[in-house]
């Protein structure tokens, strides 16, 4: 064991070194405080706890805010429905008024009005649209040509074709159209 260099380290240390307050680690004695406090610090937070739930264990007996609004808003409806019952007695003693009888018939006529609007609307509504017929024409339809017309843009126009156009006004396919000229659209049933 003489021959292990820690344990001649260690040896020389002790036999060197005497006691000096120097020599004495300061951080050491800080972190043991700190240690010490931190332990107190969780015991008195340990009681405190045990404490505060032993009180609401005490407590448990009496009503706590809830139950006690509760039956606050129990009362209030059990007095309402006593002063509603008061007030349909004094209804049914004196009877109707008259007044409010000739309102309530004049509303319910209203109601009854709109209720045969709205029932009209929706069966309008409900009901397919009679199909268009397009006027039918008996005499002869024509069209003056005017500037920038094409035999194509009356064709559309009157939704004819170009070819049908050239056979109603006996046109050829190389003669132009002018100005002014009338053009016969529908040769007459």
């Amino acid at each position: 064991m003489k021959d292990d260099p820690e344990l001649q380290i260690n040896e020389s240390w002790s036999d060197d070194s005497s006691y000096s307050p120097k020599g004495r680690r300061i951080g050491s004695g800080i972190s043991k405080f700190l240690r010490i406090l931190l332990g107190v610090l969780l015991v008195l937070i340990f009681v405190f706890g045990i404490l505060y739930f032993l009180s609401k264990l005490r407590t448990g007996g009496e009503p706590n805010v809830l139950q006690s609004r509760i039956t606050a808003q129990e009362q209030t409806v059990a007095r309402l429905e006593k002063q509603l019952l008061e007030l349909q007695g004094k209804v049914n003693i004196l009877g109707p008024d008259p007044a409010l009888l000739q309102r309530l018939d004049a509303i319910a006529q209203k109601v009854e009005a709109l209720e045969k609007q709205i029932q009209s609307i929706a069966e309008l509504k409900a009901r397919p649209p009679a199909p268009s017929r397009p006027a039918v024409s008996t005499g002869k339809q024509y069209h003056t040509v005017r500037k920038g017309e094409t035999l194509y843009r009356i064709g559309k126009k009157y939704g004819i074709s170009v070819e049908e156009l050239r056979k109603l006004n006996n046109l050829s396919t190389d003669q132009p159209i002018r100005i002014g000229q009338k053009l016969l659209i529908s040769p007459g049933r």
